[in-house]
C-alpha cells in the first residue's frame, strides 16, 4: 500500500489515495441514516425484522455482521491497534495528547521514534508530522455530517457506545461496597460471550504464530520510575491542589504494536510489578519477574480448574493461546489462586455522573487510608495500584489528583500508550525549567471528560490480609 494511502477505519479493506473516494466510500458503505448514494435498505431490514425468529442462520448472520462493524484499526501507523468503535474517539484523542506531550520535548510521542539515540530510532516507520496529519484527517472525516446532518458513524458505532460491556456489573451492591467475587448478571451466566465482550478475536482458537514469536521475543514495554516523575510534575503544577500516588516501584507496562486485546494482561502485569517490588505474601510465585501473557493465561486456567470464577471458562471458551479479552473476573481469579486476597468493587448508575462520583470518592478514600502526610501537596503512599475496568477497556489507577478548580482526575497507566520521551528523560532527574507540568500530566489523567461516557465501573484491589490455601507452581 502506498505510504500516503487512506485506509477505511471500519476494517473493510478499502483504501485509496483520494480523499473524495474515501469520503464517498464511507458515505455509501458506512453511513448513518439514508445515504443519497446508497441503495434503500428499508425493505430489507423490515424483512429481517419479521423473519421467522427460529431461523438461527439468519440471526447468526446478522449478529456476525454487526459484530464485525464494532472494530476499526487505528490509522496511526506506529499504533495500528484494532479497537472498538465505541472507544475510537477517545483513542484518537489520547494519541493527540501523546503528540502534544512529545512535542514539549521536540520529539515524537513514541520513545522508539526519537532520533536522539540509535536505540530509540523508529522501528515502525512514520514520524510525528505524518501521525498528526493522519489523526486530524480521520477525526475530520469521522465527524463530518452525512446527508441528513448526522455524525458520520455507522449505526453499530452508536449501538456500541450505548451497550455496556456485558461482563461488567456485580450481582451484589453497586455502590462500591466490597464483593467477595465478581459475578455476571444472571442472564449472562453459562452463556458463551461474543465479540462485544471478548473483542475481535472472540472466536479464535489459537493466536497466529507471528504473534507468539513476537510476545516471546519482545514480551512487553516496561518503564520504571514514572511514578517519581509524576510526583515532581504534580508538585510543581500550579493547578494541582493536592494528589495521591501509589508505591513508586510500580512499573508502566505497555502493549507491543498490533499485539491485540491484551490490555487486561498488561494491567495484571502492572499490579504484579508492585508484588515483585514489595514482596508481600504470595510473591514467591512470581520469582522476581513479571509474568508473561502465556504464564497469566496458564494461571487463569488453573484458577478455573480450582473452581475460582470458573464460569469464565464457559463464557470465554478458554483463553489459553488466544487474544480474547479478559476482564476483572479473570484478574480476580488469578490473584486468588496465588494466595493473594483481592477486593472487588462495582459502581453502577444509569446517570454516569453518579457512577463517576462514587468511583472518585472511593479511590480517594483508598489512598487516604494509606500512610500519608496530609500536609504535603503530593502524598506518595506504599499502596498497590488498582485494576480499573470500564466498558471495552481496562487501565491501572496509580493515583488521584485534586485540581484547584475543585475537579478530580484519576491518574492512570494506560497499557495502550507508552510514556513519551518528555517523561522518560526525566526519570531520576530534576524537572527542567522548560517542562510544562500540566501538559506532561495530560496523558495520565482520566477525569470527567473521559469518565462521563460510562455508567458502570469495576475496581480490583490487592489487600494481602488473608491467605488462601490454593497454590500454583511456576511450571505448568
Amino acid at each position: 500500500m502506498a505510504a500516503d494511502s487512506l485506509k477505511c477505519p471500519f476494517l473493510c479493506g478499502f483504501h485509496t489515495p483520494d480523499e473524495y473516494d474515501i469520503y464517498l466510500h464511507m458515505e455509501t458503505q458506512h453511513s448513518e441514516g439514508k445515504s443519497p448514494f446508497a441503495v434503500d435498505e428499508d425493505q430489507h431490514q423490515e424483512a429481517i425484522k419479521h423473519h421467522d425468529k427460529n431461523d438461527d442462520n439468519v440471526a447468526s448472520s446478522i449478529e456476525h455482521s454487526v459484530e464485525e462493524e464494532q472494530f476499526a484499526e487505528c490509522p496511526i501507523e506506529s499504533c495500528g491497534e484494532v479497537i472498538t468503535l465505541a472507544e475510537y474517539d477517545d483513542h484518537i484523542e489520547l494519541h493527540n495528547l501523546e503528540e502534544a506531550s512529545g512535542a514539549a520535548a521536540a520529539g515524537s510521542p513514541y520513545p522508539e521514534q526519537e532520533a536522539a539515540t540509535a536505540s530509540t530510532r523508529s522501528r515502525h516507520g512514520d514520524g510525528s508530522s505524518k501521525q498528526s496529519n493522519s489523526v486530524q484527517q480521520w477525526k475530520q472525516i469521522l465527524q463530518m455530517p452525512d446527508a441528513n446532518g448526522h455524525k458520520r458513524r455507522s449505526p453499530e458505532f452508536e449501538a456500541a457506545e450505548e451497550r455496556p460491556r456485558k461482563r461488567l456489573g456485580v450481582s451484589g451492591p453497586d455502590d462500591g461496597k466490597p464483593t467477595a467475587s465478581l459475578r455476571l448478571k444472571p442472564e449472562l451466566t453459562n452463556r458463551r460471550l461474543q465479540k462485544a465482550e471478548l473483542g475481535k478475536y472472540a472466536h479464535e482458537d489459537r493466536m497466529p504464530d507471528w504473534l507468539v514469536t513476537l510476545l516471546k521475543k519482545e514480551g512487553q514495554v516496561v518503564e520504571t520510575g514514572v511514578i517519581g516523575v509524576l510526583e515532581q510534575l504534580l508538585e510543581s503544577n500550579p493547578t494541582t491542589k493536592y494528589a495521591y500516588l501509589c508505591h513508586p516501584c510500580v512499573q508502566h507496562v505497555s502493549k507491543l504494536k498490533k499485539e491485540g486485546g491484551f490490555c487486561g494482561y498488561r494491567n495484571i502485569q502492572m499490579l504484579s510489578s508492585y508484588i515483585v517490588g514489595t514482596k508481600p505474601l504470595g510473591a514467591e510465585h512470581f520469582r522476581g519477574k513479571l509474568p508473561s501473557i502465556f504464564r497469566i493465561q496458564d494461571w487463569i486456567e488453573r484458577a478455573w480448574d480450582l473452581g475460582i470464577n470458573s464460569q469464565g471458562r464457559i463464557e470465554t471458551g478458554g483463553v489459553k493461546g488466544t487474544r480474547k479479552y479478559i476482564g476483572t473476573p479473570e484478574a480476580q481469579a488469578m490473584f486468588l489462586s496465588l494466595d493473594m486476597a483481592v477486593e472487588a468493587q462495582g459502581f453502577k448508575d444509569q446517570q454516569p455522573i453518579i457512577a463517576e462520583r462514587k468511583l472518585l470518592e472511593h479511590v480517594q478514600a483508598y489512598f487516604e487510608a494509606g500512610d500519608i502526610d496530609p500536609a504535603r501537596k503530593v502524598r506518595t503512599t506504599s499502596l498497590p495500584p488498582i485494576y480499573f475496568q470500564h466498558r471495552g477497556h481496562s487501565l491501572t489507577i496509580v493515583g488521584l489528583e485534586k485540581r484547584s478548580n475543585g475537579s478530580a482526575e484519576l491518574l492512570v497507566f494506560d497499557p495502550m500508550f507508552r510514556d513519551p520521551q518528555s517523561i522518560t528523560k526525566l526519570i531520576g532527574r530534576a524537572l527542567s525549567h522548560k517542562t510544562s507540568p500540566d501538559k506532561s500530566l495530560s496523558l495520565y489523567r482520566r477525569g470527567n471528560k473521559y469518565l462521563k461516557k460510562y455508567h458502570e465501573f469495576e475496581l480490583l484491589k490487592l489487600v494481602f490480609s488473608v491467605s488462601f490455601s490454593f497454590s500454583i507452581p511456576w511450571n505448568s
